[in-house]
């Protein structure tokens, strides 16, 4: 259950990530320039727990309301903290992640200022961005770097 609700917060993550990538960047309205900035900082505060996951599924590409993907998120964190505080949770985070019991206090803790941030975001204008507008970007790969002490003792 937990891992679960964690692989869906991904999913969700990455579908903010596109949401406010839509959003227009105009340069004479401070509160929309803010609140894209709020967004991506949540956006971003969310990888504390979904780093335990590098693939999600795909979010179909349509409009979506800012409003219920923040709504959603937050029954998500709700649903991972209950998770994280449940005996069967702890067993779970431990068993999946190789977390200890303070990491998994920390976690949560963590998780609870997320959802204040959330509720907090919650309460800015209602945005709609239709995704099928967006471009879509690949991530390209990069070359690897090698080390400056790889480079230095390259023999």
């Amino acid at each position: 259950m937990l891992a679960e609700a964690i692989a869906q917060l991904k999913t969700s993550q990455v579908l903010l990530k596109k949401f406010v990538a839509g959003i227009e960047n105009p340069t004479d309205d401070a509160t929309l320039i803010q609140l894209r900035n709020d967004l991506v900082d949540y956006g971003e505060s969310l990888s504390v727990v979904t780093y335990f996951f590098k693939d999600q599924a795909e979010n179909e590409l349509k409009n979506y309301e800012l409003r219920n993907i923040l709504q959603q998120q937050y029954t998500l964190l709700q649903a991972i903290i209950g998770e994280l505080q449940s005996t069967e949770g702890q067993a779970e985070a431990k068993a999946k992640f190789d977390l200890t019991p303070g990491a998994i206090r920390r976690l949560t803790e963590s998780l609870k200022g997320i959802t204040e941030l959330n509720r907090t975001l919650q309460k800015e204008p209602n945005l709609v961005v239709d995704l099928t507008k967006v471009p879509v970007t690949k991530e390209s790969a990069a070359p690897e770097k090698n080390s400056f002490f790889k480079r230095l003792f390259k023999k």
